[in-house]
Parts: structure tokens; C-alpha cells; sequence
């Protein structure tokens, strides 16, 4: 029955819990300090942004700045708008030019007829043609409806209108309104995401 016989060192026991029950102790002292220097740190940051340079709260900051932001988004909504104005006159202005010099009498030589095309954004406007000569002059004009003449041509007329046509003039109106229907969508989705909420 000896091995039921045996001894317990009580101060042995004792010694080795208080051992590890100071190391426990030590590690939640550093862990006290180490969370309160962050908590101070926290704190500090958190009393700068409440109080600011002239005493407003953050939340004051961040109306003001959400009214900014309101205010420049009508801004850019109004100038997008008065961009699409403007870009509807532009297309209603003559803005495609077809220039064409030629002798209409082999008798002149100077090249003083001409063929002029002047045409808006929709490709309508007309073509005037001046045809000098030693004796007489005549001017004719001529109606373009998108870029088509009803009536015959001449040569140098017809390559009065082609030149036009091919003056590059970017498209304004369709691009402000592909913009404006963009913006117009992303508010669409801002709404919805703030109703979601």
C-alpha cells in the first residue's frame, strides 16, 4: 500500500500557483497599460475632432461639408444643362463649311466662281454657287435637307456638299446627353441605396 502512501509538498504547491499566478498578474498589468495608452490615444483623437479649431462639433463639420457637396452637385447638374442648351444651339449653327473655286468660262482663267456649302450640326442648310464670267455673273442657291439636295447638281456643287459633310465636328449634343442621363441614373441609385437603409 505504498503507493497510496505518498506526500504532498503543500509549500511546493503553493509556490509554484503564487508563481504563476504573479506571471498572470504581470501579463494583465501590460495588457492594462498597453489597452490604456491606445484608449488615450483614441481619446485624443476624438476630443480634436469634437472640438476643431473654432469650437463646432464634427457633426457641424460634416453638415457643412454634406451642404457643400449638395450645393456643387446643383451646380454641376446646372451646368450640365446650360452645356446641353448650348450644345442644341451649336447644332442649329452653321458649322460644316464646303469651299470650292473653279472656272465656269474657260475665257476667265482666274478661278472666280465658286461653290459655297454651309451646313448645321443636322447636315441641313444649302449651297451657293457663284458663276463669274467676262460678261455676267449668276449666284444660285440651293436647299440641303440632311445632307441631300433635292435638285441637280453640279460637279463642283457636289463636291462642295461632300467636302461639308466631311468637316469632323464632334458631336456635342449626344455626348452632354448621354451625360446627363448617366448622372441622372447614379442619383437614381444613390436614392435607392439610401432608401435601403
Amino acid at each position: 500500500m505504498d503507493i497510496f502512501n505518498f506526500t504532498i509538498n503543500y509549500q511546493l504547491v503553493l509556490s509554484v500557483v503564487g508563481t504563476i499566478l504573479c506571471l498572470f498578474l504581470l501579463f494583465l498589468i501590460l495588457q492594462f497599460i498597453w489597452l490604456r495608452t491606445k484608449v488615450n490615444r483614441l481619446y485624443k483623437k476624438y476630443k480634436y475632432f469634437m472640438a476643431g479649431e473654432d469650437g463646432g462639433s464634427l457633426e457641424l463639420k460634416l453638415s457643412t461639408e454634406l451642404r457643400e457637396l449638395r450645393e456643387m452637385i446643383e451646380a454641376s447638374k446646372s451646368m450640365l444643362h446650360q452645356q446641353e442648351l448650348l450644345a442644341t444651339m451649336q447644332l442649329q449653327s452653321f458649322q460644316k463649311i464646303g469651299l470650292i473655286r473653279y472656272d465656269a468660262f474657260d475665257e476667265t482663267g482666274d478661278k472666280l466662281s465658286f461653290s459655297l456649302t454651309l451646313m448645321d450640326g443636322r447636315n441641313n442648310g444649302f449651297v451657293i454657287s457663284s458663276l463669274s464670267g467676262n460678261d455676267a455673273s449668276r449666284i444660285y442657291a440651293k436647299q440641303i435637307h440632311n445632307g441631300q439636295c433635292r435638285e441637280s447638281l453640279s460637279s463642283e456643287e457636289a463636291e462642295s456638299i461632300r467636302m461639308a459633310l466631311n468637316t469632323l465636328m464632334p458631336d456635342m449634343a449626344a455626348r452632354v446627353k448621354d451625360a446627363v442621363v448617366e448622372n441622372e441614373k447614379e442619383d437614381a441609385q444613390r436614392i435607392d441605396r439610401k432608401e435601403k437603409k
